[in-house]
């Protein structure tokens, strides 16, 4: 798969960008990640990839070369009169709320006037829990870590009900395991001697209260991203309402933001129609929802789909390259609009 993935980017980016652009019918490009850090983040570290400053400083001079920055207002504002969106603009959005978003990100944005939304869950500002994958992630930094100790490896496979397996079995198992067997990591936690309230007050990973404010105070927009970052694939659509209403509730009544905003957290496949539709009861509509399937159209629903780049080893060029031509195949082939089932 990466072979042929490869060889995509090589084609995509054979093909002259305004051509690309013209035939896409993407308006506004929509670029998201999570963090960016020189250092390494062992949180995050063995959840996805992620930029140093150098790329990220790289990434975004390639796009103010092509692209013109919009903000979530005038995308709103455009929505809210029947505009057409503004055309060959971008705008980037980062989740999860990591510190390093107002510490890094927001004052290069800043210096070059690039608009961004951040997006955060509300459960863990000020740092008073740890995400559930953050945890899963410092479990595996510590069985790599003591992966010469045998018995302990075979006690790690023990609690994953296997048999002696290997650290890359491990691994992978690890980052199966879903927030609802607590215990489960709990007892990694215990036997790996990983104390996540130390871990929490020594390195602070998420922004604090006073830092989204200072987000807000440079112009940037703050948004929701669920009340702790479940799967919605694995709740009920009431409780998919309940997280997304708490997160922007949140934002809108702690830092008096004027626009409710939210990114589905993980992925927004099999969110159902009922969703959007139940949702409009519970008080204020929501803006703009910001989704995971790589730019595919869902204005009907105030939805507008990322695509992730994070990736270091494909040039940010031949992304960008890269989802305008799969917008192009999927638009010839009628699969370019997200149906919502019920």
């Amino acid at each position: 798969m990466k072979g042929f993935k490869n060889l995509y980017y090589q084609f995509s980016s054979l093909i002259p960008l305004g051509l690309l652009q013209k035939k896409s019918g993407i308006q506004v490009l929509l670029p998201y990640q999570h963090l960016v850090s020189d250092e390494e983040v062992i949180h995050v570290k063995h959840l996805y990839p992620y930029k140093n400053v150098n790329q990220f400083k790289s990434d975004l001079e390639v796009i103010l070369k092509y692209y013109k920055p919009v903000s979530a207002g005038e995308i709103i504002q455009a929505l809210n009169t029947g505009e057409n969106l503004p055309s060959n603009s971008f705008l980037l959005s980062f989740d999860d709320g990591f510190k390093e978003t107002e510490e890094i990100i927001a004052p290069i944005l800043f210096a070059k006037g690039v608009p961004a939304v951040f997006f955060i869950n509300p459960a863990f500002v000020d740092n008073k829990e740890l995400f559930y994958r953050c945890k899963l992630s410092l479990i595996i930094q510590k069985v790599l870590d003591n992966s010469d100790n045998k018995s302990l490896i075979n006690h790690c496979s023990r609690l994953l009900r296997g048999n002696e397996e290997s650290i890359s079995k491990i691994k992978n198992k690890v980052l199966e395991i879903n927030s609802s067997v607590s215990d489960l990591i709990n007892e990694f936690a215990t036997l790996l001697e990983i104390s996540f309230t130390d871990y929490l007050k020594e390195k602070k990973p998420f922004l604090t209260k006073s830092q989204i404010q200072h987000l807000i105070d440079m112009g940037f927009s703050v948004g929701g991203h669920s009340w702790d970052h479940p799967y919605y694939s694995q709740i009920s659509v009431n409780e998919q309402i309940e997280q997304t209403v708490k997160s922007v509730k949140f934002i809108t009544s702690e830092f008096n933001s004027a626009d409710s905003l939210f990114s589905f957290p993980h992925s927004d496949t099999g969110i159902s129609q009922t969703y959007f539709n139940e949702i409009i009861k519970y008080g204020k509509p929501i803006d703009l929802y910001f989704g995971t399937q790589n730019q595919k159209e869902e204005l009907n629903n105030r939805v507008l789909h990322r695509f992730n780049v994070e990736r270091s080893d494909v040039s940010f060029s031949k992304q960008i390259k890269g989802i305008l031509l799969l917008n192009i195949l999927r638009k010839m082939a009628g699969k370019n609009r997200v149906i919502r089932g019920d």
